[in-house]
């Protein structure tokens, strides 16, 4: 969507014509009328998506049982989650779909999609990922778990090299569990490990909600009423 500058709506010239005489009216539209409706009519600007972690080197695995492989991290500042990933080995899609999760530390889920198979998902990094409805995490410990089936050769990453995590997330350890689960086990003996899943998200902590964008709708229509009371017929 292109947003239309505020320049180029102020000032309106308004010509109204009467059998006796052409009138020309230029009048300008007050500033908070005008502002409320730009703000309907354009999307809200955020910060780009900012990716939580991304590593080098490590050893490419199968996994080939049904488990549940991850991290654990632990936020500084509140962060809006909005897309969810999962590494794709060779960057050539996936044999299954995947379900991504974040737990609490405690194990309650926030948030949740799933990958798609094949290479459908968008990729970036070598993480294929799906956009979710935004969930607000607040600061303090969590787990994000990538599900993976007998049947699939999808592969994790173990023993990376490096590890690099966006201002605010800290790596706090991998984890693994039985079945489609919270996974809580701590794999000390294998540090760097299990990517596996991965997410982005936004700095901005809130989302506007129908009401707000109403009541902003409904301030652009008083202020354009205003307009009209005051052109002369």
């Amino acid at each position: 969507m292109v947003c239309i500058p505020i320049s180029a709506f102020v000032p309106l010239t308004i010509t109204r014509s009467t059998p006796m005489k052409t009138i020309v009216i230029k009048h300008y539209i007050p500033l908070g009328a005008l502002t409320a409706a730009l703000i309907v009519f354009c999307p809200l600007q955020t910060r780009a998506n900012t990716i939580a972690l991304s590593f080098t080197g490590g050893t490419a695995v199968g996994i080939g049982a049904n488990v549940t492989a991850g991290w654990t991290f632990t936020l500084s500042s509140p962060v809006l989650v909005t897309e969810l990933g999962l590494w794709d080995f060779g960057n050539d899609g996936f044999d299954t779909s995947h379900v991504v999760t974040i737990w609490t530390s405690t194990g309650t889920q926030e948030a949740q999609g799933t990958i798609p198979s094949g290479a459908g998902a968008i990729l970036t990094n070598g993480f294929r990922y799906v956009s979710i409805a935004p969930v607000l995490l607040p600061a303090g410990s969590y787990t994000i778990g990538g599900f993976y089936s007998p049947t699939d050769s999808d592969q994790i990453v173990t023993s990376a090299s490096t590890i690099t995590t966006a201002s605010g997330v800290i790596y706090d350890g991998s984890r693994i569990g039985l079945g489609f689960a919270f996974p809580p086990i701590d794999i000390s003996g294998v540090p760097n490990s299990n990517f596996g899943p991965n997410f982005q998200f936004s700095t901005r902590t809130s989302v506007p909600d129908a009401g707000t964008t109403g009541s902003l709708f409904g301030l652009s229509l008083m202020g354009l009423a205003f307009l009209r009371r005051k052109i002369p017929a």
